[in-house]
């Protein structure tokens, strides 16, 4: 795990960086690249170019947003002035100064996978699922398809957002995971359940992967899917939903508020009821803004 987030040009952190740190370029933290940055309670260190832009990028991320929960920054540093890294030659016994830039198997992360699904993949792996593709719905930026990847899975990140879905396969060929991720851009308000599995079995076909033996969401709800899943996985499937419930308009965030956007206590399960599915878990967990989320998992007999 990287320590320190550098927001310098990628050449500058070639010429001389931490062996402790993280390149993402200032623009991009604040052009919506908060998905290459740490969970907000984690705390770590910013460099930059000058004191001045440090500065500025500290009260930026200090400040929050929506969800009323600002990062932990800890400090910051103008990596401009070779006394700084000096210094950390002087005292490097924790950190080194190192040249170059990092193998994308070696590059070092700020960002997390989500901590639901982060606490189950490695459990499934181990215990229930018989291959190794798996289906991320709801994809976003990619952090917990690129954190599958990386442990050896096979993952297609579907979403309909193409600026997101751009970011999810940058992050993969960052950490050199390209190869093992593939967006799909799907509407799927608009696309039927089959028409989706249609889609996701074309892919697999085309890249000659094993059947898809994990489904996952986190923070993604369409209802429709979730109810039609019982029907289109095969035996020793997983379907894991991290998905946010009643109860998180009443919070400081106060979103989402919409009936369709959130789960009443045992909705899934309802959905599962046909057909040999074993629930794994069925359970409530709260995230650091205090909103409500589901934690369901279930596997087909």
């Amino acid at each position: 795990r990287a320590r320190f987030l550098d927001v310098r040009s990628s050449e500058s952190f070639a010429r001389r960086r931490l062996d402790a740190s993280s390149n993402v370029h200032i623009d991009d933290v604040r052009g919506g690249g908060a998905h290459a940055l740490p969970p907000r309670t984690t705390p770590f260190a910013v460099i930059a170019s000058s004191a001045s832009e440090a500065e500025a990028l500290v009260n930026y991320l200090r400040a929050g947003d929506f969800k009323a929960v600002a990062w932990n920054v800890e400090a910051a540093f103008a990596a401009d002035d070779e006394r700084f890294f000096h210094a950390c030659e002087l005292y490097g016994r924790v950190f080194r100064v190192v040249q170059g830039e990092p193998e994308p198997c070696e590059r070092l992360r700020l960002w997390e996978p989500s901590r639901e699904f982060s606490r189950w993949l490695p459990r499934l792996a181990a215990d229930e699922t018989p291959s190794r593709t798996c289906v991320d719905f709801g994809a976003g930026a990619g952090r917990d398809a690129v954190w599958a990847a990386s442990l050896g899975w096979n993952v297609l990140a579907i979403d309909n957002d193409a600026r997101g879905l751009a970011r999810c396969a940058a992050l993969a060929k960052a950490h050199g995971v390209a190869a093992r991720v593939r967006t799909v851009r799907l509407d799927l308000r608009k696309t039927t359940s089959d028409e989706a599995f249609e889609e996701i079995n074309a892919v697999i076909g085309r890249e000659s992967w094993s059947p898809v033996s994990l489904v996952y969401a986190v923070r993604y709800l369409q209802k429709s899917l979730v109810r039609d899943l019982s029907r289109l996985l095969p035996p020793r499937a997983v379907v894991c939903w991290f998905h946010f419930m009643r109860g998180c308009e009443s919070t400081t965030v106060g979103r989402p508020t919409k009936d369709r956007d959130l789960l009443e206590h045992g909705e899934l399960r309802e959905f599962f009821l046909e057909g040999e599915w074993r629930t794994l878990a069925d359970e409530v967990a709260f995230l650091p803004d205090g909103r409500p989320m589901s934690e369901f998992v279930v596997v087909r007999e």
